[in-house]
């Protein structure tokens, strides 16, 4: 039964090669009657970060394996005369969104029927501010392999498409503008109008934490808390916001010549997600405090009191010498 087994297989492999033989001297292609399909595969370790816009580069290792499949396989692999030929398979970025930046280092990878072995690729992706925050960004590679030609069996060109994934980080860049600067003079009476105009230049909705600093003594401050702006990929309306800084001097009796600084920091930050926060931003506010005060509170019957006992000193005065 074995022996019968063995002289069948003799005979199939005979048979092939002798077709083959036949292929060579027959007005055929070069590239073989029986082309042999690849099966190309790309696998990629997932990103452990995500990708921050304009912040760097994102490269994931590609590894690209192929082996051959159908009808054929297993003769090219075991008899074939491109058994030991190399194999060159052109990677290539076929689609991304307009806001990723990707290419490819080594692109061209070759490997025999025999080698186990990947071989590495690296993918470099990087994004712009118009990538909206934690979205699923996707990079399709295509994968061909070039037709190898044989004796009767020929390796077939063949395009298998992968997608690659990452995550989109928060970028987080708020831009500060006071439209009448940050330097006033006033008088003690007067109040100061400081407007501090906000604008959101990342990719993600952003709240901004305000914290004053605490005034000296007679000084009154008072602004916001907070703000809330929209991401401007998402809602450019809504994606800016004013903020008003309110200062009082001290309006005490007499003359004031006073100069006072006040220092506001914010704290921006992914609304919704603690922990992702962007750079912390203090400005500086200036107020000159300059004029006469006539005072207020228990100053105000005080002086009228000054008064009328000056006004009866007078007139107790004048009846005196008359």
């Amino acid at each position: 039964m074995k022996k019968n087994f063995r002289i069948f297989k003799m005979m199939i492999i005979s048979g092939l090669v002798l077709f083959s033989l036949f292929t060579v001297f027959t007005p055929n292609t070069s590239a073989g009657i029986i082309k042999v399909k690849p099966l190309i595969t790309i696998t990629y370790p997932p990103p452990l970060e995500n990708i921050i816009p304009n912040s760097g580069v994102l490269i994931i290792e590609l590894s690209t394996t192929f082996k051959l499949t159908g009808i054929g396989a297993s003769f090219v692999e075991s008899y074939s005369l491109i058994k030991d030929s190399p194999v060159s398979i052109e990677l290539k970025v076929e689609n991304k969104e307009n806001w990723i930046d990707a290419s490819i280092d080594n692109p061209l990878v070759s490997m025999t029927l025999q080698e186990t072995e990947s071989q590495k690729s690296q993918l470099k992706i990087t994004v712009t501010e118009n990538a909206p925050a934690f979205t699923l960004g996707k990079v399709r590679i295509s994968a061909t392999s070039k037709e190898q030609p044989g004796l009767g069996f020929g390796i077939a060109k063949e395009t298998y498409l992968f997608d690659v994934s990452f995550i989109v980080g928060y970028w987080p860049v708020v831009n500060y503008e006071m439209p009448k600067g940050n330097l006033m003079q006033i008088g003690p009476l007067d109040t100061a109008d400081f407007e501090i105009d906000l604008t959101n230049l990342g990719n993600g909705i952003t709240y901004v934490g305000i914290e004053p600093e605490a005034p000296a003594e007679g000084w009154s401050v008072n602004i916001a808390s907070s703000v809330i702006l929209s991401s401007p990929i998402q809602n450019a309306a809504n994606s800016k916001a004013a903020v008003h800084l309110i200062i009082k001097p001290p309006y005490g009796f007499g003359f004031h010549n006073e100069r006072q600084t006040f220092k506001v920091k914010f704290f921006p930050q992914y609304l919704g997600v603690v922990g992702l926060q962007g750079q912390e931003e203090t400005i500086t506010f200036t107020i000159q405090s300059v004029g006469l005060s006539p005072g207020a509170g228990f100053e105000i019957p005080l002086i009228v009191i000054v008064v009328v006992v000056i006004g009866l000193f007078i007139y107790l005065y004048r009846r005196r010498i008359k």
